[in-house]
């Protein structure tokens, strides 16, 4: 005896629904895929800008400093040359 295997049409409407159901999950997963790899490079890029804009800000000042302290080391050298009395002498 040979048993045949046929699928209704109700059975048929089921695995199609089966089939949409796993497709629909399988997208909803590559787009939270895609969403989390959005999210990690925004997070990634932000960082960057901010350690750009410290580096920056840090070379600035370190500028600043090094200019003043120049200024200062000048006004001292001068000072110290006017205060000296001229020694015409030798």
């Amino acid at each position: 005896m040979a048993i045949y295997a046929t699928n209704s049409r109700y059975d048929t409407i089921l695995m199609h629904r089966q089939k949409q159901r796993d497709a629909a999950e399988l997208r909803e997963a590559r787009s939270e895929a895609r969403r989390e790899a959005a999210q990690k490079t925004l997070y990634s890029s932000d960082n960057l800008r901010n350690t750009l804009a410290n580096s920056l800000a840090q070379v600035s000042a370190n500028q600043s400093n090094l200019t003043a302290q120049l200024i200062r080391t000048r006004m001292a050298v001068e000072a110290k040359a006017k205060a000296e009395p001229a020694k015409w002498y030798r």
